[in-house]
């Protein structure tokens, strides 16, 4: 009975030991990429925050190499990290233990999706607008079609970037021709296979005088409202059809989600910028 005892306490130990080195969710993928020296590239998708992350060869099993996944360790989020690698070097797994016997699987021969992050818009007020944004995992041959709309449903094609197909890039398109009133855009990735994915809307406003978006609306719910940056500090009013003030903020930042549960209805969001000029809107909630 005491042997027996002790073998289920070893098992437990090994599963919680195999549980911390590889994190549920996350993944690792080997693609031979000519952007790297080394010939390959392995990308760790979807690990903690702060984590560094063992690389091990098959034969014999030992470290080669190492990246530390963005972000504070012990974060609540999650990331992605790209490294190169000998593609004549056989790999095996992936750990956040140097001296581990077990791990991720690196799974080669697999073309991964193009993760694009960090969509912006900037404006000087007048008829141009900076669009950036970061890819990771991207693949040699990656073509991004920027898309404007005025209603953000109605999008149109404003410009081909090709891809720098490097593991990870930054780009910076200038739109010199949108108009006044709200803008939308959105990143268009068309990959080297066909396969085509949208980025998230982002929404700006071309004015030069103090005004304000609010995007979707009508909403089932949560929503953002959009500043021109040159109005900031704004503080934010919302009230309810009997004219109670349901919610208050003070921002500093351009774009504010507002992810509070309001009842279905008429409610007026007033704005007022750091002019000391107040507008207000009409918000409806369905």
């Amino acid at each position: 009975m005491k042997k027996y005892f002790l073998l289920v306490l070893v098992i437990a130990g090994l599963l919680q030991s195999v549980k911390s080195q590889c994190p549920s969710g996350a993944g690792a993928f080997l693609n031979a990429d000519p952007n790297c020296p080394k010939g390959c590239g392995v990308l760790l998708y979807n690990w903690p925050e702060g984590v560094t992350v063992y690389i091990f060869r098959a034969t014999p099993v030992k470290v080669i190499d190492s990246v530390k996944i963005p972000g504070a360790y012990g974060g609540p989020g999650r990331g992605s990290a790209y490294l190169c690698v000998n593609c004549s070097i056989p790999l095996i797994f992936a750990s956040i233990t140097p001296n581990a016997g077990n791990g991720c699987v690196i799974i080669g021969g697999f073309t991964t999706p193009v993760k694009l992050t960090d969509l912006s818009l900037a404006t000087n007020g007048s008829n141009s607008c900076q669009v950036k944004w970061t890819t990771y995992s991207e693949n040699p041959g990656t073509i991004f079609t920027i898309q404007r709309s005025s209603n953000s449903y109605d999008f149109k094609d404003i410009a081909l970037v090709a891809g720098y197909g490097k593991a990870s890039n930054k780009y910076t398109y200038t739109d010199n021709n949108i108009e006044a009133g709200p803008q939308y855009f959105r990143i268009k990735i068309t990959e080297p296979s066909g396969k085509i994915s949208y980025s998230e809307i982002a929404l700006i406003k071309n004015q030069g005088t103090f005004g304000a978006s609010i995007y979707p609306n009508p909403t089932d719910g949560d929503f953002k409202i959009t500043i021109p940056s040159q109005f900031l500090p704004a503080k934010i009013m919302i009230y309810n059809a009997e004219g109670k003030a349901v919610h208050d903020a003070f921002t500093f930042q351009s774009s504010i989600s507002v992810i509070r549960r309001f009842t279905k209805g008429i409610y007026a969001v007033r704005i007022t910028g750091s002019n000391n000029a107040s507008i207000t809107q009409t918000l409806l909630i369905k």
